[in-house]
């Protein structure tokens, strides 16, 4: 413990402010009182033990500060520990808890993705059946389109021939299919009194000559057979493709080359050429006529393409040259087969034709085998 500093100083000879040095006085301490010296000397001992007993108590009091700190610190500790504990336990259930969460999720991302990849091939299911659907309506649409057009042509021609048709001057093509129509209406009441009149002659008919016809199933089982047995040309269809593009009755074209080629020219390569062509210059300008002219005992006459002596019963007339010709019933059909395929070929020209190409290729198709059909003389 430190010394108290009047003590230190009675030590070193110093007296208490009452008293005077010697050199201050300039007297021996020889010559002072001895009961002064006393007196003070008690009091400083006084003093020094104030001194001590103060700074014992204020020692005491900081061991005992510092014990209470140590405790509160000691407590502090404890607490912070247990707050940290609980703290620790807090964020590990809450851990446990996100894991649980997120394996949640992911379970929901998939069921999600499952059930979306699922909407998406059902969603292009229906698309796909509904374009299926509506691309077979619009075909169907077309050929009735199509059909209807050719109908309302077919009637515009006819009214025309109505038109022209008087009775001081009736329409000699009108008379003929009157004529036709009769004649045939007379052949089935002939055929249904005949009928009627030897109904024993049917016992006399075997079962085995009996033909049952075919049933509808049958039917559209032998045209399913028959459809697919028909195999595409994929030359020949890919010119037509290429030529229905910009359709024309240029014989210039690949398309219509060939079958200049391969059907018009040798069905209507007839003894007269130069007759023939011309036939040909008035189909392309749609220019011919061509009519049946009645006559009660017809007889062999020289056809004007055959240049042969056969039985006669139609006529053409050319606008370029203006002339009039009698021909054969061969003569007639291998004509009207190149006409048909002309006037249909007008009819994609001018647009009237909409439904598919493979449609209209195979009706092309069964043109050119009318006209080669008839060129053989079976049309």
């Amino acid at each position: 413990m430190a010394e108290h500093p009047e003590a230190s100083r009675q030590d070193s000879g110093i007296g208490s402010p009452g008293l005077a040095s010697p050199h201050q006085n300039g007297h021996l301490a020889s010559t002072e009182d001895p009961g002064s010296v006393h007196s003070y000397s008690m009091e400083a001992t006084d003093v020094v033990n104030t001194r001590l007993s103060d700074m014992k108590l204020e020692e005491g009091n900081m061991r005992r500060r510092s014990a209470s700190m140590l405790e509160v610190k000691d407590k502090a500790s404890v607490r912070i520990h247990e707050e940290l504990d609980k703290a620790q336990m807090e964020l590990k259930l809450k851990d446990e808890e996100v894991v649980k969460l997120q394996h949640v999720r992911d379970q929901m991302g998939l069921e999600i993705e499952e059930l979306t990849a699922s909407l998406f091939e059902e969603a292009n299911k229906m698309v796909q059946d509904a374009n299926v659907k509506r691309m077979h309506a619009e075909k169907l649409l077309k050929e009735a389109q199509a059909k209807v057009d050719i109908l309302q042509a077919e009637v515009e021609a006819l009214k025309s021939l109505v038109i022209t048709s008087t009775p001081s001057n009736p329409n000699k093509h009108l008379q003929h299919l009157g004529h036709q129509r009769r004649r045939s209406d007379d052949t089935r009441f002939i055929n249904l009194t005949k009928k009627s009149s030897t109904h024993h002659d049917f016992r006399k008919i075997s079962a085995q000559q009996i033909e049952t016809p075919p049933s509808p199933t049958q039917q559209v089982d032998q045209k399913e057979t028959k459809e697919e047995n028909k195999e595409i040309d994929p030359v020949f269809f890919e010119e037509f493709k290429t030529w229905r593009l910009a359709p024309s009755l240029d014989t210039t074209s690949p398309f219509f080359n060939t079958i200049n080629r391969e059907d018009i020219q040798p069905c209507l390569k007839f003894t007269q050429k130069q007759l023939s062509s011309a036939v040909l210059e008035n189909i392309q300008q749609n220019t011919l006529t061509m009519e049946p002219f009645g006559e009660k005992n017809p007889f062999p006459r020289k056809c004007a393409l055959t240049d042969a002596s056969r039985v006669c019963k139609f006529r053409v007339q050319l606008a370029s040259p203006s002339s009039s010709h009698v021909i054969c019933q061969f003569a007639r059909d291998r004509v009207a087969a190149v006409c048909d395929f002309y006037t249909y070929i007008r009819y994609i020209h001018q647009g009237l034709v909409k439904s598919e190409d493979q449609d209209v290729y195979w009706h092309i198709i069964k043109l050119r085998k009318q006209m080669a059909l008839s060129r053989l003389g079976l049309g």
